[in-house]
């Protein structure tokens, strides 16, 4: 059972580009045009928006990203690796630290 085929209206020069669009990547022209809208609508780009916008947004995003990680990181290390530290540096050291408090003497 074949798909049913419809009709758009284009203009001479954009079917051209498009017939050598679907020529080059080997593909008939609804798997071409059906690709081409995939991709657009997965990646949320809107073709009809200035693209510096669109990574300008990315950037936004990954430095925000990237800022949380850190705020972990910074998290994690007051939290448990400093306190870790001190209390193994206390474990390891306290054989030096440890004096007598008190000291026998013996008189003769």
């Amino acid at each position: 059972m074949s798909s049913k085929f419809s009709r758009i209206n284009f203009h001479t020069e954009t079917v051209e580009r498009f017939k050598q669009y679907a020529i080059a990547n080997d593909a008939n022209y609804t798997e071409t045009l059906e690709a081409t809208l995939d991709f657009f609508e997965k990646y949320s780009i809107n073709p009809f928006v200035p693209f510096d916008d669109s990574v300008h947004h990315l950037e936004q995003v990954i430095n925000k990203r990237m800022d949380a990680v850190e705020a972990i990181l910074r998290r994690i290390e007051t939290e448990q690796t400093k306190p870790t530290k001190k209390l193994l540096d206390r474990l390891f050291n306290q054989q030096e630290e440890e004096q007598p408090k008190f000291v026998e003497r013996k008189y003769r």
